[in-house]
């Protein structure tokens, strides 16, 4: 596990979300991040955040070492305490990595060993806030039309699916899923307390909880679902563990990459020994829960060596699938090899970003174009991970969330400000695909809630679907609780 340097870049600032809240103004020049200081607030940008947020971390490396051929000397308890502290539950990292569940070894026949009949769930999600219509548009309707204008999806630039929707043709790598009946779509689909802020509605519905429970809907899952004795049940890998896997049961360990989810020593196997055995001995002699998740994570990391000793680099996927050369597609190629390598993989959460297009969205004709480019990405990733897959994509539920829609009329920038209703995509060998669900009417003013597209569906109703019927947990109340399941929908 390769530790964090103690300084931050630009664009680590927001990892520190305790510490730093950005200005969301979508104006370059008057953007402005929130740095919470000894003094008090402080607005700056963004290139002023480190040397205000370093002094309040401490140094992640280990310091004040004399190193020489053989290792550090003169390297103390403190030291170690010093440069382990951020590696187990806080290592900062690439935002767009997966985020893993494992489950927990169980004996062959027992109750617990069902959680192997349970489908594989990959959790999408497009923060930034995905424009839903943009991606599966109302082509029919005039109202739709006038108010996108040149960013409009038309006959030309879509794939039909019903005789109200048609699919972006940048996200045609999804209809060989649609056409085998294992691509389903919600429309209309998002949270009932919208506030239009990124970062509380990303909240909400991760939590999917009333807001004073501090853990998230998978979290929960995991934790009502099996046991959470074993080696390890959950595992970020990313800048920090999401809130939809947080829980207060069980350990969320943290690295940047599978990759590199190991210990480094300062020179070579033998080094690294050392620097293992230290830690360990430093954590038990701490006891509790340092010791614990000291534990786990020295476990964790010795269970995936086999999964690590071929490089995500040297992985050849199965069944010719080829992953677009991105963060995302690597990160859909990450869960496929842990995947297959039968390490009891539950749940995995997997971002994609930058879809918070408030100028330039772009044209539907033009794949270069931002929403053209987000959209490719999108959809021949997940089509890769299906084809890696192979057998196993019949037990595998993919979904996709986003934390609001867009507005129907598009600004003076051609690009469309912070909605409410949008799209969920469910994918899998197991679900009931080849259909629109949920409903959005015209688009007209009247129609319309403060501009936005209503909400028809409760996003919940879908994770509810999922969670019963595919993941086999009946324990809403306790996954969704203060949630109430209408009538089904059938996606699953």
């Amino acid at each position: 596990m390769t530790l964090p340097r103690p300084t931050l870049r630009d664009h680590d600032a927001l990892l520190h979300e305790d510490l730093v809240t950005p200005m969301h103004t979508h104006r370059d020049a008057d953007s402005r991040l929130r740095v919470e200081t000894p003094d008090g607030p402080r607005y700056v940008h963004a290139h002023e955040v480190d040397r205000l947020v370093a002094p309040q971390r401490p140094r992640t490396e280990v310091p004040d070492c004399e190193h020489v051929d053989g290792g550090p000397r003169r390297l103390s308890r403190r030291h170690v305490i010093q440069g382990a502290s951020a590696g187990f539950g806080a290592l900062l990292a690439a935002g767009a990595q997966p985020r893993y569940a494992f489950a927990a070894p169980q004996p062959a026949g027992s109750p617990a060993a069902t959680a192997t009949q349970r489908d594989l769930l990959v959790v999408v999600f497009l923060r930034g806030g995905m424009d839903g219509i943009s991606a599966v548009a109302p082509i029919n309707d005039p109202a739709y039309q006038a108010a996108r204008g040149k960013t409009a999806v038309t006959a030309e630039t879509s794939i039909p699916l019903d005789d109200t929707f048609a699919l972006n043709k940048n996200l045609a790598a999804f209809q060989p899923l649609w056409d085998a009946k294992q691509l389903a779509i919600v429309h209309g689909a998002g949270s009932t307390t919208l506030k239009r802020s990124h970062f509380e509605d990303m909240n909400t519905v991760e939590q999917a909880a009333p807001a004073a429970m501090r853990s998230g809907w998978l979290g929960r899952h995991l934790q009502s679902s099996a046991s959470t004795q074993g080696t390890f049940r959950a595992i970020t890998i990313g800048n920090r563990a999401v809130l939809s896997l947080s829980t207060t049961a069980f350990e969320t360990l943290a690295t940047s990459t599978l990759d590199t989810f190991k210990v480094n020593g300062w020179n070579g196997d033998k080094s690294t020994d050392i620097m293992v055995s230290m830690v360990e001995k430093m954590f038990a002699d701490a006891g509790g829960r340092a010791a614990a998740q000291c534990r786990q994570t020295m476990q964790a990391v010795a269970g995936l060596a086999d999964v690590r000793a071929v490089p995500g680099d040297k992985y050849v996927p199965a069944n010719g699938a080829v992953y677009p050369d991105t963060t995302f597609g690597y990160g859909l190629r990450d869960v496929a090899r842990l995947a297959k390598a039968g390490k009891g993989l539950e749940v995995a959460c997997v971002d994609l970003g930058d879809w918070d297009m408030h100028k330039g969205l772009g044209s539907p004709a033009v794949t270069t174009d931002w929403f053209s480019r987000k959209s490719i990405d999108l959809s021949t990733s997940i089509a890769a991970f299906a084809q890696d897959l192979g057998p196993m994509w019949a037990r595998t539920t993919v979904v996709t969330m986003s934390e609001f829609g867009r507005r129907v009329q598009t600004n003076a920038d051609l690009g469309v400000d912070h909605g409410h209703g949008n799209v969920m995509f469910v994918a899998g060998g197991g679900i009931n695909g080849g259909q629109v669900y949920g409903s959005v009417p015209s688009l007209t003013p009247g129609n319309l809630v403060l501009g936005d597209v209503p909400v028809t569906t409760d996003y919940r109703q879908v994770l509810a679907e999922i969670l019963t019927r595919r993941l086999l947990n009946a324990d809403l109340a306790t996954v969704l609780p203060g949630f109430t399941p209408g009538p089904a929908l059938g996606i699953a």
